[in-house]
């Protein structure tokens, strides 16, 4: 396809950058070393921590990884280059400028499905963890490049998308872009080199009738997968009122991988522990969820709109005497919507407890296989039994009784010969407490959405505080941060490092002619340009006015100012208007190296003002080299 053709020359496509682009590079030589890749990784301290986790978190191998070099020597050259391309875009793309892609809340639900395929991969073997995982993070990548390629175009189909909900995504995009997500991230991630097994069942594992794989093919599985983790990742961002809905359907299809009801809890519980964790270390929202079985039971929350004497409860009788059971449960069931369960010894009383979660269990002391005592124990040391409310009941009803009962941890005892009256009414205190569990229940919900969305807009206020309004570069605080981590990794690398220090050329006498407003499209116009024409490894920042710092690593002086030379040539060839009047605008550029009697960052920043200044007093429109440095002695 043309279109797709021309973005990938374009340059404009979602690429890594600093580490990650070394890697690449190396990676792609014949005679590259696993010793090499990991001398890069260790330059960068967060892609080491995310490398060495990943091995952790993939390995069976009781031993822990340690070391970035066993990292890199236990996920391989290819998985390494992969995983390094994703967690750079993950830095890289944090935000943007298309006004109705949530840029977080994408990469919230791409890291979740990574994690579903992780641990979907532990369970399924076709493929390796590390792979799964950064399949599971890419999966959706076209979405991230649309919305960086064509910010107006993808915001319109967006917005279509939310009026129209019922017309597919894809065909709101056609509409809009002339492409989709779906075939513009396959084409991405197969020049990325991402094994061809993954492209099929990628291209297919959102439509609504996927091709049919032969059940048990590879290609089958990683669709199937692909589907499960999807799903999930939706269930994760989901509205709580949808969410028993998708856990069921979830459910459904889980089952065609072998994953049975029983083993849905464990498995989804902690897959959405791990988002909570991976979240915090790349700096992403992760929705605090309940429970597996909270989610499961989530009608429980409207039992407390009924008055406490009509809520009905779930209840388990546990009583070896068949005749006793039967009467207990007549009781019961005599006049009330209550559904009971019955158990005819205290093993089975337990294993239908954690199936059927009642709200009370009614059960007799002298229980066979398991006493009324023990299974008290055995509920309290769960998170599900210790908010169920526990009678015990036998012959004797004395004081010693009621004292053995509440050392168990049961909330009453009640004589075997309790009338239905008495009966009900210490029913009255459990509906009580599930009412009260229930409205403490529904507050802790209101308040992790509420610490969500905080953690949400303090780091969207974060990078607002990193960001320049006008131009979206980042400011001065941002660029001497990113300056001091380059200088770091230089330090440690002994790499060379380089900075430019750009200033628009008669930018007062702009401002004077057309005014403040025709200055701002300048300064816009002018970060567009520098940003496009920029290395992918350089970093543009806005440091003040109408002055710009681009960082370079790995850079040394003569690199620098072809690539100065370069980015001045490209705006000076640029034509904005201004008014009636077109103009071409010019910068003046100083280049400045870190030499070794360079002592810290600002002293090189000083070295390439001292330059640009020099640049200025020569005429301007031109780029100049810092002096070296004299040794003294």
């Amino acid at each position: 396809m043309k279109q797709l053709e021309q973005l990938k020359l374009s340059g404009q496509l979602p690429t890594p950058r600093g580490v990650a682009l070394s890697i690449l590079t190396i990676s792609q030589r014949e005679n590259a070393t696993l010793g090499e890749i990991a001398r890069v990784v260790q330059t960068d301290p967060a892609l080491s921590g995310r490398l060495i986790k990943l091995a952790n978190s993939a390995t069976h191998i009781a031993r822990p990884v340690v070391s970035v070099q066993e990292a890199v020597v236990r996920q391989g050259m290819a998985t390494v280059r992969h995983l390094a391309l994703g967690f750079s875009l993950v830095d890289q793309y944090r935000d943007g400028v298309c006004q109705a892609f949530d840029y977080q809340e994408y990469w919230s639900h791409s890291l979740l499905m990574a994690l579903g395929m992780q641990a979907l991969g532990m369970r399924v073997h076709v493929a390796a963890v590390d792979e799964l995982f950064i399949c599971g993070l890419l999966a959706q990548v076209g979405k991230l490049a649309l919305a960086t390629v064509y910010p107006e175009e993808y915001s319109a189909a967006l917005t279509a998308q939310n009026t129209h909900p019922a017309q597919p995504a894809i065909e709101h995009e056609h509409t809009h872009l002339a492409i989709d997500h779906i075939e513009l991230g396959v084409a991405m991630v197969a020049d990325w080199g991402l094994p061809k097994v993954f492209t099929g069942p990628l291209a297919h594992y959102e439509d609504d009738e996927p091709p049919s794989y032969p059940h048990d093919s590879r290609s089958n599985s990683l669709l199937l997968m692909l589907r499960l983790s999807h799903r999930l990742a939706d269930l994760g961002l989901a509205n709580a009122d949808v969410r028993p809905k998708l856990l069921k359907d979830w459910m459904k299809l889980a089952v065609e991988l072998d994953i049975q009801p029983d083993q849905a809890g464990g498995f989804i519980d902690e897959v959405i522990t791990q988002w909570r964790e991976w979240s915090e270390l790349l700096k992403i929202p992760a929705t605090v969820l309940p429970s597996f079985s909270e989610i499961c039971h989530g009608h429980h929350e409207d039992e407390d709109a009924a008055p406490v004497h009509a809520a009905p409860l779930r209840i388990v009788v546990a009583d070896g005497n068949a005749t006793h059971r039967r009467n207990t449960m007549a009781l019961l069931t005599e006049d009330t919507a209550h559904t009971v369960y019955p158990a005819e010894n205290g093993t089975a009383a337990l294993a239908l407890a954690m199936e059927v979660l009642p709200h009370v269990i009614i059960a007799r002391v002298d229980l066979p296989l398991l006493d009324g005592y023990e299974l008290c124990q055995a509920l309290r040391a769960t998170d599900d039994g210790s908010r169920m409310h526990l009678l015990l009941t036998g012959q004797e009803n004395d004081e010693s009784q009621l004292t053995l009962a509440f050392d168990a941890g049961a909330d009453g005892y009640v004589p075997l010969n309790i009338s239905a009256k008495s009966l009900h009414t210490r029913l009255l205190a459990a509906q009580r407490m599930i009412q009260l569990q229930t409205a403490w229940e529904k507050d802790r919900a209101q308040l992790r959405q509420i610490a969500a969305e905080l953690a949400v807009v303090n780091r969207r206020l974060a990078t607002a505080a990193l960001t320049d309004q006008l131009t979206g570069l980042p400011n001065r605080r941002s660029a001497m941060d990113q300056l001091e981590q380059a200088w770091s990794a230089a330090s440690r690398s002994g790499m060379p490092l380089s900075v430019m220090v750009i200033d628009i050329d008669h930018f007062k006498k702009i401002n004077d002619t057309y005014g403040h407003a025709a200055g701002d499209t300048v300064l816009r116009e002018a970060a567009a340009n520098l940003r496009t024409s920029a290395r992918r490894e350089d970093s543009v920042c806005r440091i003040g006015g109408e002055e710009f710092l681009v960082i370079c690593p790995n850079t040394d002086l003569k690199a620098a100012m072809l690539s100065a030379e370069r980015l001045r040539t490209n705006l000076s060839e640029k034509k904005i208007t201004l008014g009636q009047a077109t103009k071409s605008l010019t910068v003046s550029i100083g280049v400045a190296t870190r030499e070794p009697g360079t002592v810290d960052v600002d002293a090189l920043v000083s070295s390439a003002d001292q330059a640009l200044y020099a640049a200025k007093e020569s005429g301007r429109n031109q780029a100049y080299p810092a002096q070296p440095r004299r040794q003294t002695h």
